[in-house]
């Protein structure tokens, strides 16, 4: 990368972090209506989002393409292993889709329906969709991914549906999994300085995610140790292989949250059920791409941790509009964006 683009690059980064909502922000807006939240939204962003009730999906499509359309800016200084893998990261977007896609035909909903859930990804879209949705059965649906860039997903995804049946958090888990051992090994071919200050930053997704699939495997599902492990994925900064092992070996949350690393264990000592905890997870874990973007010198995990920040951005900022669409109560708001009363 010359240096008129990493100074181009350092710029737009900078600018694009101040933009980001805070998450006692994103709180706040729970308690305002749909047309203040807006408001706020383009006054703080610059972007002005068209509400159509007549189809709840738009906004949430512009919230994506907006966010699609500064990665694209972001990643054209890239080139080699680090485009790649940035690449590769933001595919975490069209998961959504595949999961959608998977979810409609197994339950026989109409392709119209199916593609009215569906969110357009434009040239970052890698799906066939419409020949998807043509299809005849899921099986067809399930060969014809194979041949697509998801191929190991989808096939890691379709066991799990034979054995487990239409189970949507085992299905997502699955797939997420494969995901995320996708990305890690795009992350090996980085250069030492790059890998090791992206690292951090993955690793505490990956922390984040093996967590809350052993608790669940264990204690929700009744999955075996041995079976609750192999669910898992690479693993992260302080959850290790065989640290993994021995915590899937125990026989209640409890005794789990008291035998983490301190760190995770201070963070968990007072939360109370599975759903709490990811959600101290989640933050925690956004809380160092946080540190990356604004502290670290290094461009990629600088952008990498923007990505990771802007998707869960978008995810709370497209719940909480479907919440106020609805017409739901704080309360419930509060429960779908993850948010601790």
């Amino acid at each position: 990368m010359s240096s008129f683009s990493s100074v181009y690059l350092d710029t737009r980064l900078t600018v694009l972090a101040r933009r980001l909502f805070s998450f006692e922000q994103l709180i706040d807006f729970i308690e305002l209506d749909l047309e203040r939240i807006l408001t706020q939204v383009r006054q703080h962003t610059g972007y002005d989002y068209r509400v159509d009730h007549s189809n709840p999906r738009l906004i949430e499509g512009q919230l994506t393409n907006h966010a699609l359309d500064e990665f694209l800016i972001l990643i054209r200084p890239f080139s080699g292993s680090e485009r790649r893998f940035l690449q590769f990261a933001i595919r975490w977007f069209e998961l959504v889709n595949l999961k959608v896609l998977i979810r409609g035909k197994f339950n026989a909903i109409d392709s119209d329906l199916i593609e009215q859930q569906l969110i357009d990804l434009r040239k970052f879209a890698d799906l066939p969709i419409k020949q998807l949705l043509e299809t005849d059965d899921p099986y067809e649906m399930l060969r014809l991914l194979e041949t697509t860039a998801y191929g190991g997903i989808v096939r890691t995804a379709r066991r799990v549906y034979e054995e487990h049946g239409n189970d949507l958090f085992l299905l997502d888990a699955t797939i997420d999994r494969s995901f995320f051992i996708d990305l890690h090994h795009h992350a090996r071919f980085l250069g030492s300085e790059d890998a090791e200050n992206v690292g951090r930053v993955l690793g505490g997704l990956l922390d984040r995610f093996n967590l809350l699939w052993l608790l669940r495997y264990r204690f929700s599902y009744g999955l075996s140790p041995a079976r609750s492990y192999y669910l898992l994925t690479k693993t992260g900064n302080r959850l290790h292989s065989a640290h993994l092992l021995r915590l899937a070996r125990l026989d209640s949350v409890e005794e789990v949250v008291a035998a983490l690393p301190r760190q995770y264990r201070e963070l968990l000592a007072n939360v109370a059920g599975i759903s709490d905890m990811e959600t101290v997870m989640e933050y925690y874990s956004l809380s160092l791409a946080a540190e990356s973007l604004h502290r670290l010198p290094n461009l990629l995990s600088r952008t990498f941790s923007y990505i990771v920040l802007r998707e869960a951005e978008v995810r709370f900022l497209q719940a909480l509009i479907k919440g106020k669409q609805l017409g739901f109560e704080n309360d419930l708001i509060r429960q779908a964006v993850g948010a601790r009363a």
